[in-house]
């Protein structure tokens, strides 16, 4: 036995057995750092059987392998190329480095409650504002706990690598035969091959990916699989080199544009597109019996669009929540249209602001689109073809206009006046992280109208801010605290407050000559992770109320509709209520048109670099992504919510044309986006009217 363990001893040197023990020690820091995501988010995991948790880690071996691998080839080849004088240098770098890395593992903890997604491109972008996430952290986690826990394993690994150091570096004696060096040289050969074979997951032809991970039908295991590392260093690479070849070459451009031609284009419109304005189009004939253009007193109809800071559809009182946590809008829903299947397009603030006020979607590799050259180009969005209307035009919102670069960007596009966080005299409350409170908000937003009223029709857009991390609220609450005792306490008082915010608006506003004659949208920006999982697309990040309201306009009619509807969709309805049949490019449709005879559909994408998208229609939901095959579910949004399972294979033909009319879409807007081809040209706006000249719009 010594014989042979002297034997190997001489093929592998000292070097190679060093690394294997940091090996060791990695997967056991990565282990325990996925039992500390799990055991955060075991709330995502209580209708998952405990094998498949188990299998999770199984499956995570190979992740874990891959990312030590990239760690360690560098290592293992300097420490062989370079002077043994050196060697104690880079094995102290290497411990600062993992040290680092796991910091990380232990945030992306709470990184998967909040966005319900392992480590994505998000992390980049957050990085560019480390003041206020550096105080959102501080402010709204458990900071102590997670540094103690942080500084354990840190320990641990410290203890462990100085070990090995010792055992295998500290004292090598050079080898005296030639023999022995070139059984060296062959041993460190086959050491840095298996490396090789484990970064890439396996003897496969293709490297791993994140789809590897997906071995089950419970999405939070296949997450678990996962290494946060590697995903966020995937979203990197994925971030400098986007798989664009996959949703722009997929069909011919010909055939993309005239499926989604046919995807947007309403038997009430007639087409105008051309090879400047690929999806222009006009309203031909009314589209509703409701005058909205003109009111009774003939002044035009002002618009005010709300955009709810993380208001998920799933915590609402009108779509069947039992959470009572949003009476005030429950009580709006009594008097309005309420669309009970509407979805953002994406999962973070960025996408569901232009999604909704340029009528956008969220794509591939343009999730940030804002703050990309790409978005210095026309839109033909609501501030856009409002301003063109002679209406006067306001953004308001807690904090900085320069996050996400929404003034830069809006102010392009038709929006006259900003009004954020150091515009508010005398605020009743100022978050340190976020800004000034929802009520603030509201309280300026109705004093504005007010006096823009006076001057003619206005268009506004508010954009709330108080149900986000860490939930600085204004002390006393104006209600009884929730008190749950778990990681949604927080989220719970905060969208409260912010529903709250809400009802005080409108009951400033109801006292209002401007009240009568205005048109609000209310609608989520996005929503928020919460258990159960409704297919994999995790669809309570998306599903949001959508409701259209205006008792002085649509009188006592209230309506609930199961239409599929998105934020894209926003900008073409609220047109058509008005009475405008202005040309536009609009990436949603009028959902109010009385020829919007299917079940709608609506095209999400999470955001964080995932390039994942999916189509809804109806109850269907498809998904697809570079390399992976479609998947296929129905789902349900009832309470409890209810999810298929990947029904694909047995419904072939369908899925087909999903995936052939959810391609085209995405091809069609990408190709737009890059050609510059979203813009309207210039032309006079037509009212199409009765005898007293206002447009009849119907509530069909």
């Amino acid at each position: 036995m010594k014989v042979l363990l002297q034997k190997i001893r001489q093929f592998f040197p000292p070097e190679a057995r060093f690394i294997a023990g940091v090996y060791v020690l990695l997967l056991v820091v990565f282990a325990a750092l996925r039992l500390l995501l799990l055991l955060r988010n075991v709330n995502f995991a209580q209708q998952v059987d405990t094998g498949i948790l188990l299998q999770s880690f199984l499956v995570g071996l190979r992740f874990d392998l891959a990312v030590s691998s990239y760690l360690l080839i560098p290592l293992f080849l300097l420490l062989v190329l370079l002077p043994p004088r050196l060697r104690s240098a880079l094995v102290g770098g290497f411990a600062l480095l993992a040290g680092g890395l796991i910091f990380l593992g232990v945030a992306e903890a709470e990184f998967y409650g909040e966005f319900e997604s392992r480590f994505n491109s998000l992390v980049y972008e957050y990085v560019g504002h480390p003041k206020i996430v550096a105080g959102m952290i501080w402010d709204g986690y458990p900071v102590f706990r997670y540094s103690l826990i942080w500084l354990a394993l840190a320990l641990v690994f410290l203890v462990g690598l100085r070990w090995l150091y010792r055992r295998c570096l500290a004292n090598i004696r050079p080898v005296a035969s030639l023999r022995g060096s070139m059984l060296r040289v062959m041993g460190g050969a086959v050491i840095l091959a298996v490396m090789v074979f484990a970064s890439r997951g396996g003897v496969g032809h293709e490297p791993l990916r994140w789809g590897d991970a997906f071995f089950s039908e419970s999405t939070f295991a296949n997450h678990l699989a996962l290494n946060g590392i590697f995903t966020l260093t995937r979203s990197g690479w994925d971030k400098l080199y986007s798989k664009q070849a996959f949703w722009t070459e997929s069909l011919t451009p010909e055939a993309a544009l005239e499926t989604s031609r046919r995807m947007l284009t309403l038997a009430s419109e007639i087409s105008l597109g051309d090879s400047e304005h690929p999806l222009l189009r006009r309203e031909l004939a009314p589209a509703s019996t409701l005058p909205v253009r003109h009111s009774e007193n003939g002044k035009p109809v002002n618009v005010v669009v709300i955009l709810m800071e993380s208001f998920s559809a799933r915590f609402v009182g009108a779509l069947g929540s039992l959470a009572a946590l949003t009476p005030e809008f429950d009580q709006l829903a009594q008097q309005g249209i309420l669309f009970e299947r509407a979805f953002s397009n994406g999962t973070h603030t960025h996408q569901g602001v232009y999604a909704t006020l340029t009528s956008f979607p969220n794509l591939p590799g343009y999730e940030y689109l804002m703050k990309m050259m790409e978005a210095n180009q026309e839109f033909s969005g609501l501030p856009t073809l409002l301003h063109n209307n002679d209406y006067q035009s306001l953004f308001l919102y807690n904090g900085l206009f320069s996050w996400d670069n929404k003034e830069g960007f809006f102010r392009q596009h038709g929006m006259d006046r900003f009004i954020g966080e150091g515009d508010y005299v005398n605020p009743t409350f100022v978050d340190p992280v976020w800004g000034v409170s929802d009520h603030d908000v509201f309280t300026r937003a109705n004093q504005e109208f007010k006096e823009m009223a006076a001057r003619g029709p206005f268009f506004a857009s508010i954009l709330t801010l108080s149900n986000h991390a860490p939930f600085n609220l204004p002390e006393p609450l104006p209600f009884e605290r929730i008190r749950t005792g778990d990681a949604y306490e927080g989220r719970y008082n905060g969208m409260r407050y912010a529903d709250w915010a809400l009802g005080e608006f409108f009951r400033m506003a109801q006292q209002e000559d401007y009240f009568d004659n205005t048109l609000f949208v209310i609608t989520g920006d996005h929503g928020f992770g919460s258990p159960p999982m409704i297919t994999p697309m995790m669809l309570s990040r998306f599903h949001v109320p959508l409701l259209f309201y205006s008792p002085g306009l649509l009188g006592d009619h209230a309506e609930r509709r199961q239409t599929v509807a998105s934020q894209v969709d926003i900008g073409p309805s609220v047109l058509g209520l008005l009475g405008m049949n202005d040309p536009h490019q609009g990436w949603g449709r009028n959902l109010f048109s009385p020829s919007l005879q299917d079940e709608g559909f609506a095209v999400i994408k999470p955001s964080g670099g995932e390039e994942l998208v999916a189509l809804i229609e109806g109850d269907r939901l498809l998904m697809i992504a570079p390399k992976e095959k479609p998947r296929l579910y129905r789902y349900g949004l009832g309470f409890p919510p209810a999810t298929s399972d990947d029904l694909a294979r047995e419904e072939k033909e369908l899925a087909r044309q999903m995936e052939n009319r959810l391609l085209a879409y995405v091809q069609t807007g990408i190709l737009a986006l890059r050609d510059r081809h979203l813009g309207v040209p210039e032309a006079e706006p037509v009212l199409l009217g009765g005898q007293d000249g206002s447009r009849l719009v119907h509530i069909h």
